[in-house]
């Protein structure tokens, strides 16, 4: 599979679990890895979220990996009524 939208579960480093919705694709380059954006309503938007830096996406097929977030003010950019945050995989394994 070389993408993956659906739910899934954001796990903070400080284990806060958080419901979002991932739009996930896989990076073809000379090193495979994946990317993508994590959704969720702007509710959601903490301290602790908008200073996120990496933390465990949990995907709705069981299947668990870690990812950094490059740049913290990627969120400026949501759609009304969402907060969403862009991520890289830094496991090496893609999840889907």
């Amino acid at each position: 599979m070389t993408t993956y939208n659906g739910q899934a579960t954001l796990i903070t480093e400080s284990g806060a679990e958080i419901s979002v919705v991932a739009s996930l694709r896989n990076q073809q380059t000379a090193i495979d890895g994946w990317s993508g954006t994590l959704t969720m309503p702007s509710a959601a938007r903490t301290p602790e979220l908008l200073n996120l830096l990496k933390g465990r996406l949990l995907l709705s097929t069981g299947r668990e990996a870690g990812f950094d977030r490059p740049n913290t003010s990627d969120w400026m950019g949501s759609p009304a009524g969402s907060f969403r945050i862009n991520i890289v995989g830094n496991d090496g394994d893609v999840p889907f």
